[in-house]
């Protein structure tokens, strides 16, 4: 990530703080909203801090390197700046203030199998069927935010977990950041739980399923440097033969493809930061690009450290097991290199990949 300023300093210290203090999700969750560290993106007015897209990535690379999971990508990157963007509208008054502090988490939900479909009920409002897949937090979240198909167009609506009609279904282990399935059995909801409709939900679409990207490639960049760290610090400490494994060549040689790898994935990441105002079409072919460049690297990075490890990498008890995990699931999130290249194959984007 790019060169720091003073207050991203002062910032990444406070995260840092947090997260030497305690690695449960929950504790880290409500020091978030004691210290008025959430709704870093919504307007002072709503109670928020004002912020922007690089003070969330500083928090989502600082969850990576800790290993920790926590509410943020359902929550303060997917689901609150797209509720800020609508603060004006009904459904969403009283919502920003609940989520600011920590009493609510919002989740957004994207992803189904088949199209979620709403349809307009005779006395007003709307039913809602369908499942929704892969939901962040959707294990814990109070308010859902959800896509779905109304008169053949996208739009989005804003519901309580607790609606009758509404089912989750976990992810294992259910942690406090878990995932779930949410399905919808014909849930009735009445106008104002409609946020957007057609091109203005496109777009609000769009920019969550950008930030959502850029966050878990944040994710994954903490992660890399976390295990290029232990991998050098197994090496400099582990002996055979008498020696320590650093002064290996061969080793050396696949500490320094990993740091290699992980500097390209850094500039990447900082390519699609600077392209997320760009017009959609433009960001969309470049984040792709850099999720597939990131997901390269975290193969290689992953891969690499358990290797160095030896067995000890391959447990949970390791710090090393668990970050290849997560990295693991995050080269899956917002596009696995397969869909990302399939895509720009497909439009002729025009960008060096390797």
């Amino acid at each position: 990530m790019k060169a720091l300023t003073d207050e991203h300093r002062m910032l990444q210290d406070s995260i840092e703080g947090i997260l030497s203090s305690t690695s449960d999700a929950d504790a880290v969750w409500t020091q978030l909203a004691e210290l008025g560290m959430l709704g870093l993106t919504i307007s002072e007015a709503d109670d928020g801090a004002g912020l922007g897209l690089a003070e969330l990535l500083l928090f989502a690379h600082g969850f990576g390197q800790a290993g920790v999971s926590t509410h943020y990508l359902g929550a303060e990157i997917l689901a609150m700046p797209l509720l800020a963007a609508q603060s004006s509208h009904p459904a969403v008054a009283g919502l920003l203030a609940d989520c600011v502090a920590g009493t609510r988490i919002a989740t957004l939900a994207l992803d189904d199998l088949a199209p979620v479909t709403a349809t307009r009920a005779a006395g007003g409002g709307f039913v809602i069927s369908g499942v929704k897949t892969l939901v962040p937090s959707g294990s814990k979240a109070g308010i859902i935010v959800l896509s779905a198909s109304l008169d053949d167009a996208p739009a989005l609506f804003v519901l309580d977990t607790e609606t009758d009609g509404i089912t989750r279904v976990p992810y294992e282990p259910a942690a406090s950041g878990a995932g779930a399935d949410v399905v919808f059995d014909a849930v009735g909801v009445d106008e104002a739980a409609l946020l957007a409709k057609g091109d203005e939900a496109d777009r609000l679409i769009a920019d969550a399923r950008a930030r959502g990207l850029l966050a878990v490639c944040a994710d994954m960049l903490g992660c890399m440097e976390k295990l290029l760290d232990l991998t050098v610090d197994y090496l400099r400490t582990r002996q055979q033969f008498g020696q320590p494994l650093a002064s290996f060549q061969v080793l050396q040689h696949a500490a320094v493809d990993m740091y290699v790898e992980l500097e390209t994935a850094r500039a990447m990441l900082d390519y699609g930061v600077r392209l997320y105002d760009a017009p959609q079409n433009e960001r969309a072919h470049a984040l792709d690009a850099v999720k597939f460049k990131l997901n390269a690297a975290a193969k290689t990075v992953g891969e690499s450290a358990v290797q160095l490890h030896g067995g000890i990498g391959m447990t949970m008890e390791s710090l090393t097991g668990r970050l290849f995990a997560r990295l693991t699931a995050d080269r899956l999130s917002f596009g696995d290199s397969r869909a990302c290249l399939a895509r720009l194959v497909a439009n002729d984007a025009s960008i060096a990949l390797s």
